[in-house]
């Protein structure tokens, strides 16, 4: 039965490992405090708050807790650091400043288990110095950090596989440890150096990365698995936030030999995927990863698997509730129920406060769309009215324009019959004077002509028989009813025209001794 064989060898394990693991990472402890510096300490509370770009506020928790990292994170979380002695002695859960944290509790899997006073006694640590002694991780980054870090995390996986195939699991856990504060040393700076949007975009990759490990390595093809998000730990805070639900954290810990068995038999089952999917936003994380180990320095497990609920509804982010090592369905489930009757009242309210805000958003958007439109209306009717006037003042300069051009050609041809007539009377006058006197009536070679004019009337006069044609058009000239310049003197029977050039005696035109000649002018 591989239940009761895990429950026969889980407890011994949970003392002698958590035991040897805790002292070596004391030991471990005591060799980086030599090269750990202050600024290193404000960029992993950074991290673990979400607080890159207030760097100060960091600076400021940590000078308020004596620069102990473990204790500024335990004040920003909310969680009583006061009482971790008393709460570590006891199984059952304790409040901590609002929080439930769970120590290995019992489970229905398998028996009670207890660790040993020296085991999860807090570590002492030792003061940090405040000397400037130099980093070597900086030296390192001058000579190109990307590829010394590459090489190391390439090399402690290489080495973490092989002690993982050929060393017994006790040992290997102590070791893994070690190899996975190393590679992740190497990892943290790197990710530092990207940009705010890069880092993010690197955090999301390895999000999806572990969250599609988790789903393919624990649930059946085409089943639904737990909806961890593909984004940073910060991120998903501010996911939770606003939707209004608690954050659901699992840190993994390939080392310690219960964190699959949890996985595969308490996380991936039915009950807990539901109940997570259904309440809560959930994330998780490998602690080999570089964030996610900087979130577990954070809030310092005694124990994996890990699990705990955020909360951060009211903009400060909170610890609810944490799970440290193996607990079984029910006991994680009955956990989640207290920790939620516990916030019941806060997410309501946050839930209320969201409401009324989104509420009074939408208000805000609906009045701002009722103004945009009304705004739009109203330029539209400027708009046509400017497009009326403008055709309005279109329509006025097009009139302009034609009676202008119509005054221009009445003024041309006003000026040209002004030129007409006045050339017609200088015309008349000239040709007055130049006419030869009228001879006597009765005189012998004389001839009596009538001219018919275009207006009808009439006019009558006696040329000698050898004066020309060019006679006639000289008296036609003078008449005063007359207007035209441009004429042609005609016989009607038989119809005959003359030139003003044609040099034609009045006996060859045919008009002697009396004759009618017509007038015609090219207007008739």
């Amino acid at each position: 039965d591989l239940q009761r064989a895990v429950g026969e060898t889980r407890a011994p394990y949970r003392h002698d490992a958590c035991v040897n693991m805790a002292n070596d990472d004391d030991d471990h402890d005591h060799g980086d405090d030599a090269v750990t510096q202050r600024d290193e300490q404000v960029v992993t509370l950074a991290a673990v708050l979400g607080l890159e770009e207030d760097l100060v506020a960091c600076r400021e928790k940590l000078e308020a807790s004596g620069w102990d990292l473990q204790r500024a994170v335990d004040v920003a979380l909310g969680v009583n650091t006061a009482t971790d002695a008393a709460e570590v002695a006891s199984p059952s859960i304790a409040r901590d400043g609002g929080g439930l944290r769970r120590r290995h509790g019992t489970s229905a899997m398998t028996p009670a288990r207890r660790r040993d006073s020296t085991a999860v006694a807090p570590r002492q640590r030792r003061p940090q110095r405040t000397g400037s002694f130099p980093n070597p991780f900086r030296f390192v980054s001058t000579l190109g950090f990307g590829v010394v870090a590459a090489a190391v995390k390439l090399s402690v996986g290489v080495v973490d596989a092989l002690m993982k195939l050929a060393l017994p699991f006790p040992t290997y856990a102590r070791l893994s440890a070690v190899l996975t504060r190393v590679a992740c040393r190497f990892d943290t700076p790197a990710t530092a150096r990207l940009s705010r949007a890069d880092r993010e975009a690197a955090l999301e990759v390895r999000a999806k990365e572990f969250a599609e490990w988790f789903n393919e390595s624990f649930y059946d093809t085409g089943s639904n698995g737990l909806h961890f998000l593909h984004m940073s730990h910060r991120e998903a805070l501010r996911f939770a936030q606003s939707e209004t639900k608690l954050l659901f954290v699992y840190l993994h810990s390939p080392s310690h030999p219960e964190s699959e068995l949890f996985c595969a038999q308490v996380l991936a089952s039915r009950e807990v995927t539901e109940y997570v999917n259904e309440r809560f936003v959930a994330w998780g994380g490998d602690v080999r990863d570089a964030e996610v180990y900087a979130l577990a320095e954070g809030v310092r497990p005694s124990a994996y698997p890990y699990v705990a609920l955020l909360a951060s509804v009211s903009g400060e982010v909170s610890l609810v509730m944490s799970c440290e090592g193996f607990i079984d369905t029910t006991g994680l489930i009955t956990s989640f129920d207290e920790a939620l009757s516990a916030q019941h009242g806060n997410l309501d309210q946050a839930r209320t406060r969201n409401a009324e805000a989104q509420a009074s958003r939408r208000l805000r958007e609906e009045q701002d769309a009722a103004l945009a439109q009304s705004l739009a209306q109203d330029a539209a009717r400027a708009r046509e009215r400017e497009a009326e006037a403008a055709q309005v003042e279109a329509q006025r300069a097009q009139a302009e324009a034609e009676a202008r051009a119509i005054e221009e050609e009445r003024r041309r041809e006003e000026e040209a019959e002004r030129a007409r007539v006045e050339a017609i009377e200088t015309r008349r006058a000239m040709k007055s004077q130049g006419l030869r006197e009228e001879p006597e009536e009765g005189v012998e070679g004389v001839s009596k002509l009538a001219i018919r004019l275009p207006d009808g009337s009439r006019a009558e006069r006696r040329f000698y028989s050898t004066d020309t044609i060019s006679d006639v058009y000289d008296f036609v000239d003078t008449l005063e009813q007359l207007d035209s310049s441009d004429y042609t003197l005609l016989t009607n029977f038989p119809r005959r025209t003359f030139d003003r050039a044609e040099s034609v005696s009045l006996v060859e035109a045919g008009v002697h001794p009396n004759g009618a000649l017509f007038v015609q002018t090219e207007r008739a």
